[in-house]
């Protein structure tokens, strides 16, 4: 009798690891999707700010927009010598054909735009279109890149942490 105790003991002590073990792959399985995700918005953030330095090349300006959420169906679908646009069918010459948008899962959204209100990357040209600013969110830190949890900026030449200027 006293074996039979023994080997059920053993047995919950398996269980209880096998437990454990499954609870912290399950934990970092998350945190690495996390990480994947805020490395496509990073991507996506750095495609949009290269092609907007090719918009200005042509135009010698930034293209309109306040608080635009980009890849956007309605506003902002893709970007043409002449701007941002839902359809750029008719443009003469298209800079990038699909504008992404952010990638949504995981952001408690704090950085929202458009109406209605959404997350995404929030586009405004500054300056009388000398400059712009993308505000973007991220759902971890990176200091080595100077970007926080949370809110973030970029503007020509380089991303930063915090709210984007106005």
């Amino acid at each position: 009798m006293d074996q039979q105790k023994l080997t059920l003991v053993e047995i919950l002590v398996v269980v209880a690891i096998i437990a454990l073990m499954g609870t912290l792959s399950a934990v970092a399985v998350g945190a690495a999707r996390s990480k994947q995700r805020d490395a496509t918005r990073l991507s996506n953030v750095r495609q949009i700010q290269s092609a907007l330095e090719d918009f200005f090349n042509e135009n010698n300006t930034y293209p309109e927009g306040s608080l635009l959420p980009l890849g956007d169906s309605t506003q902002s679908a893709c970007l043409g010598i002449t701007g941002f646009r839902a359809d750029c069918s008719t443009e003469t010459a298209t800079i990038i054909r699909s504008v992404p948008r952010t990638y949504e899962s995981g952001l408690p959204g704090k950085v929202t735009c458009g109406n209605p209100a959404r997350k995404a990357f929030c586009y405004s040209a500054l300056n009388e279109g000398d400059a712009y600013a993308i505000q973007f969110e991220l759902e971890n830190g990176l200091p080595g890149a100077g970007l926080q949890k949370g809110v973030n900026c970029a503007i020509p030449g380089k991303m930063a942490a915090g709210v984007c200027p106005q």
